[in-house]
């Protein structure tokens, strides 16, 4: 089961549901309105608590159906509840808005073929767009390892090639570098913050990356960060302004100093 509670923010669902899903076939969609987006995103609600045992995916999503497209005069009279007093019958007046209620979900129902057929055209085209995109990005990173002679064997670098053409945009957002280097190591824990250092007299801002990685033994240390050593300092060039310091370190914060077992300088243990 998937958990998309925290990732489904300012996504739009076609984009989200593309990237996972081959198909919206057993897909439950219900369009609360657009008046919801007033406090809600596109996707209202999305996650592992709505996933039925039949594997189809429920989706509320902050759209109109066509239901609230047509005049609300073809299905109800208009002063329907105006008519009642509400003060004096409030039973009656309870009643009718029961029914009107209920009315509503059967008319949304009867709607609802037409408007998963529609969201089901945006779902395929959007995954057409996807296959597009894949290709050209693939062809960009190719041609970038070439232009600048960038190593290929370096399985960090690659995850990052793609964002070069908006490498200007990054180079001053330092929420978008803690975003861009958890996404890099994850699912290790990452912590990116930018720490002061004095040098010869000097301060320098310095950005420290902690990656926390645990029980690797010392060979597997010395591997992982001759690798993240090379992805730093390409990390550096192009993403950070050149008045920044950088460090990267992996930790193992949880282990504990205790003689006669695997201990690393400057990873498990400390003078």
């Amino acid at each position: 089961m998937m958990n998309l509670s925290q990732n489904i923010e300012i996504i739009k669902a076609e984009s989200l549901l593309s990237s996972f899903l081959d198909s919206c076939s057993n897909t439950n969609i219900e369009f609360q309105g657009v008046f919801s987006r007033n406090y809600h995103n596109d996707i209202i609600e999305l996650n592992d608590t709505i996933i039925s045992k039949e594997n189809s995916l429920y989706l509320w999503l902050s759209r109109d159906s066509m239901f609230h497209i047509l005049p609300e005069g073809l299905f109800f009279k208009e002063n329907t509840l105006r008519k009642i007093d509400s003060e004096k019958n409030n039973e009656k007046f309870k009643a009718e808005e029961e029914r009107i209620t209920k009315e509503k979900q059967k008319i949304k129902l009867f709607f609802n073929p037409f408007d998963k057929t529609y969201f089901n055209l945006r779902f395929e085209l959007e995954k057409k767009l996807n296959e597009i995109a894949q290709n050209r990005t693939k062809q960009l990173v190719d041609e970038l390892f070439d232009i600048f002679h960038i190593t290929q064997d370096n399985q960090l670098i690659r995850k990052i090639i793609p964002l070069l053409p908006v490498a200007s945009e990054i180079r001053g957002n330092i929420l978008l570098w803690k975003d861009i280097l958890k996404n890099v190591f994850y699912p290790e824990k990452v912590d990116v913050r930018i720490a002061d250092r004095r040098n010869k007299g000097q301060i320098r801002k310095y950005m420290k990356t902690t990656i926390h990685i645990e029980k690797l033994t010392t060979a597997e240390f010395i591997n992982l960060k001759k690798d993240i050593d090379v992805f730093a300092k390409f990390f550096y060039e192009w993403f950070l302004p050149v008045d920044l310091g950088y460090e990267f370190k992996i930790k193992d914060i949880k282990e504990k100093f205790v003689l006669g077992s695997p201990l690393t300088l400057d990873y498990n243990t400390y003078l």
